[in-house]
């Protein structure tokens, strides 16, 4: 979600140390800045004195490759590459804005215009640790978001040009976020940590987050996590990949993605100890999540204790608690249908598809959840939260959770439920509820077949109507309050029928 304010504002000195973090090792040339690179031949040498980087790149010109000595760069306000430019960190070297500056480097594409023939990556940004930056909320220290033909063309964008390369950087204590991605660009081995709102964020094509960890951002629970707080926030992406790396201890979710397109696979990373769900699949089209691992995620359990504040999607007053997000929550996140581009005309047909599958849930604050509720198409360049039906319209159809081993010690090891209010009012000013039928269809429209069940707690979640009456209830309202029934009657509605519970 992307429209609620934020509950304030916090500025945050950190001193860095490249092996520690938040009182944990993190091993020595794994994530951040750990290289010792040599200086390129032909870089031009960038001393650790204020506004000497800055300089440097007004009196060069494109494709220049730029060597930072070690020490703390100072004074250089906010950057902008041009075309070509790389940014080499020798092993110390400090980029601070010293909490005034609002960006360290910034995509812009009246110097880096859309080319197709750009080389891959237009700027790289290797092992430099970029603190104290002060970007406004929802923004990062370094906005790589305007690459290719900008977020709004995500789906006519080929988004193989014109990204950015961000090789073993650590982004740390910066005001808001750390780094913000567009299309064809990809983190690599990068470390965000104790960022005041997230880690990452990312936007648009074919962004890549290859072995990255993002860990104790939000740490002082000064952001509304359900306005994007915690490890990353991703919106309006396709063909996106996270592969591998660790998000962990945040303030908020681990992994979030919203109003996203097909193609996303998140695969074989570690999320652990987060406030809210590990991972998040919301308003989207399709993403396959498989081989990872969950753990003491959801850690906060506010389960039916929401403030309303936190609580912006479900607004009658008759309606049942909301569920604990647990380790996947997956909130409407598949959709069908067609949408035509604004600026190209052309229709773009989708059958959505969710799998998530061969992941492995240890100790575990929940298992995989599923919640519907009619909140209209899925259209990033739409009016959010009002309905909009332009697009394909967002729901359960298409989920599949599967093969997956899922032990739990608190929450609900599964649950399919319904928000039967509508996100948007109708054509007689309500907010609804919509048709039980609805509710119904949407319901039994996810599956899950053959997971594994263990742990200390094996309760599912269900609608009143399915548990009582195998969902015949004609009553909106037993549609929309909730029931905890066990691994039998789960099996008997239809689910994992062929799982074997272990205790």
């Amino acid at each position: 979600m992307t429209n609620f304010r934020a509950l304030g504002i916090a500025v945050f000195v950190f001193s860095f140390g490249a092996c520690l973090l938040a009182g944990r090792p993190v091993r020595a040339g794994t994530y951040g800045a750990t290289l010792a690179p040599p200086k390129p031949a032909g870089a031009v040498i960038v001393p650790a004195s204020k506004g000497a980087l800055a300089a440097a790149i007004a009196s060069h010109g494109t494709n220049t490759t730029f060597f930072l000595k070690a020490g703390v760069h100072t004074g250089n306000g906010e950057m902008r590459p041009r075309a070509g430019s790389a940014f080499i960190g020798e092993a110390g070297a400090v980029l601070d804005g010293e909490n005034v500056a609002p960006r360290c480097f910034k995509h812009d594409s009246g110097v880096i215009p859309y080319s197709a023939s750009a080389p891959r990556y237009v700027v790289t940004l290797r092992n430099l640790v970029i603190r104290n930056y002060a970007p406004p909320d929802q923004e990062c220290a370094v906005m790589a978001e305007g690459t290719g033909r900008g977020w709004q063309r995500v789906l006519s964008d080929p988004a193989d040009r014109n990204g950015w390369l961000l090789d073993h950087c650590t982004f740390t204590a910066n005001r808001a976020g750390g780094a913000f991605l567009g299309s064809a660009s990809t983190a690599r081995n990068c470390l965000a940590s104790r960022n005041g709102q997230l880690g990452f964020k990312a936007t648009g094509r074919r962004v890549r987050f290859l072995a990255c960890r993002s860990t104790a951002n939000n740490p002082a629970r000064t952001f509304n996590y359900f306005w994007e707080a915690g490890g990353m926030k991703c919106w309006n992406v396709k063909d996106l990949l996270i592969d591998g790396g660790e998000y962990d201890h945040n303030g908020g979710f681990g992994v979030w993605t919203d109003y996203a397109w097909d193609g996303n696979v998140i695969r074989n990373a570690r999320f652990h100890d987060n406030l809210r769900a590990g991972i998040t699949v919301e308003m989207t089209i399709g993403v396959e999540v498989t081989g990872c691992t969950l753990s003491r995620n959801d850690a906060d359990g506010i389960a039916g204790t929401i403030p309303s504040a936190f609580r912006p999607w479900d607004k009658s007053p008759k309606s049942g608690p909301d569920l604990r997000t647990g380790e996947i929550f997956l909130f409407n996140a598949s959709g069908t249908g067609t949408y035509v581009d604004a600026a190209t005309k052309a229709a773009h047909p989708f059958t959505g598809k969710t799998r998530i599958h061969g992941n492995h849930i240890r100790s575990g604050n929940g298992g995989v959840l599923c919640l519907y509720q009619d909140r209209g198409g899925i259209n990033p360049l739409g009016a959010q939260m009002q309905g909009s039906r332009n697009g394909p319209v967002s729901g359960l159809g298409g989920i599949l959770v599967e093969n997956n081993e899922i032990a739990c010690v608190a929450g609900y090891a599964a649950g399919v439920n319904t928000l039967v209010n509508r996100d948007y009012k109708d054509a007689a000013g309500s907010w609804g509820p919509i048709p039980a039928a609805q509710a119904k269809t949407q319901y039994q429209a996810a599956v899950y077949r053959r997971n594994r069940y263990s742990g200390s707690r094996l309760t599912f979640c269900v609608p009143k109507a399915v548990a009582a009456q195998g969902g015949s209830a004609a009553s909106v309202w037993d549609w929309n309050e909730r029931t905890d029934v066990d691994l039998a009657k789960w099996r008997a509605l239809g689910h994992d029928s062929t799982s074997t519970a272990r205790r």
